[in-house]
């Protein structure tokens, strides 16, 4: 009894989360390079980086999948509490390292030409907010809606060849502060509160998004709705427990029948 009953419960409690780990189709939209809209069910993860490509199907009973990469479609995104949405993006994206244990020594603006996912941050009705995340680094654009071609906003941090009490000096560039200054003033939204948040912000999400809401004139309250938001982990994890909990129930009723 004993072993055949471990193996048949480790069978059960594993098996919810590989099927968790295989699939997850949610309701979706994409947009093919025609611009015509597809309804069916995307396979989506907590992307930690934005993903290279997806699986979609019109229906989730269908056996395949078709697989789809930036240069298929121009846009797709997943319904239930705004879990994702992407655009696609052709075009430059900055290659210059900014972890700080890894600067370069002087200036380096190289970049590479790349057609990929950009994930919304947020959208209002003077600017988008969207972010690129690989392997080397996180990258933040802006674009007036999602119809403009986005534009990177640049932060760039290096090593000075030059020195200073004998030691480098660390230079920092932050036009992304400029770019975010001149989208405010074309949007009509620069105020002297808003002029001094730019210049305090640091390039990260929540400051970038905080920048943009008051662009848009979208309240923090409002922030949740505007922006797209992950599952929450509780319910997840509800629904393991549960799947387990059902599979080790079937067991025990099986190795009872059987007189395992």
């Amino acid at each position: 009894m004993g072993y055949y009953f471990r193996k048949y419960l480790f069978i059960a409690f594993i098996f919810p989360f590989y099927s968790i780990a295989q699939s997850n189709y949610q309701p979706a939209e994409v947009v093919n390079l025609k611009g015509d809209t597809l309804h069916g069910f995307i396979n989506y993860r907590e992307w930690a980086n934005n993903p290279k490509s997806i699986f979609f199907k019109t229906d989730t009973g269908a056996v395949t999948a078709v697989k789809y990469t930036p240069r298929d479609i121009a846009y797709f995104n997943v319904h239930p509490g705004h879990l994702a949405e992407y655009v696609t993006y052709a075009g430059p994206l900055t290659m210059d390292n900014t972890e700080i244990n890894h600067l370069s020594i002087g200036r380096d603006s190289s970049v590479k030409l790349d057609t990929v996912f950009l994930k919304v941050l947020q959208k209002g009705k003077n600017l988008v907010l969207f972010c690129h995340s690989d392997d080397f680094k996180t990258r933040f654009f802006i674009a007036d809606d999602l119809k403009t071609s986005p534009e990177e906003l640049i932060y760039r941090t290096y090593w000075n060849n030059s020195t200073a009490n004998g030691k480098d000096r660390t230079i920092y560039e932050n036009s992304y502060k400029g770019q975010l200054y001149e989208a405010g003033v074309k949007s009509n939204a620069m105020t002297a509160p808003l002029k001094t948040y730019i210049q305090k912000a640091d390039y990260l999400e929540s400051d970038l998004i905080n920048i943009t809401s008051k662009i848009n004139g979208v309240s923090a309250t409002d922030q949740t709705i505007n922006n797209p938001t992950k599952p929450k982990k509780l319910n997840i994890a509800i629904a393991i427990g549960g799947a387990v909990l059902v599979a080790i129930v079937s067991i025990l009723q099986f190795s009872g029948h059987r007189g395992i």
